[in-house]
């Protein structure tokens, strides 16, 4: 498949993910990885400002979702991959690549779809049954925003509150997950309808 070209704004936000090389384990304890990411978020962000909604670390992947008031997300994911990729190399002297593939991004210009990607971005964990509250996995930023504990990034306070919460914890529509996994290889805006969750 052809790959994308850009859309650049500083208006809407990007749902973006990767996954690692054949789709492998990390081939580092997810505590160091956690501890890899963040740091190279703030360091990326440092050098090409975002504003950061929410990041989710699993086995073999991450899903990020972030504003680009410079309507350059292309710099931005450069940076950030090569300094994860190469503080991994340093750790563990790999030879080979550490993503499998360029990163998948999806502009959000619908409200309704936002707070499913959200949802649906917080859930990774629930979906594999590794906790059963979206708050209570530890690589998550909905983790430490829940507990206030600070990641050096301007996270969305409204994600903390009760209601929000509860909502993130709500089960999606297989429907809709799947829309929004296909979404991720399309061309264009997410702002179609059938990816509005009915709830």
């Amino acid at each position: 498949m052809a790959r994308k070209n850009l859309i650049r704004t500083n208006e809407y936000p990007y749902h973006v993910t990767i996954r690692s090389n054949n789709k492998e384990w990390f081939n580092l304890p997810l505590t160091e990885m956690w501890t890899i990411c963040i740091n190279a978020i703030r360091v990326s962000n440092f050098k090409v400002p975002v504003k950061v909604e929410a990041f989710v670390l699993m086995n073999n992947h991450y899903h990020l979702l972030l504003y680009t008031p410079n309507s350059n997300l292309d710099k931005f994911m450069n940076v950030l991959n090569s300094k994860i990729s190469k503080d991994i190399r340093i750790r563990t002297n790999r030879i080979n690549r550490v993503f499998g593939d360029r990163y998948k991004w999806k502009l959000i210009t619908c409200n309704l779809y936002y707070k499913s990607v959200i949802r649906y971005i917080f859930q990774n964990p629930l979906e594999v049954k590794l906790v059963t509250k979206c708050e209570d996995y530890v690589f998550s930023t909905l983790y430490y925003q829940k507990r206030n504990i600070s990641l050096g990034l301007e996270l969305p306070q409204e994600f903390t509150s009760q209601n929000y919460i509860k909502y993130i914890n709500e089960q999606i529509e297989t429907q809709t997950k799947i829309e929004i996994k296909k979404s991720l290889k399309q061309i264009g805006i997410s702002h179609s309808q059938n990816l509005i969750p009915s709830d």
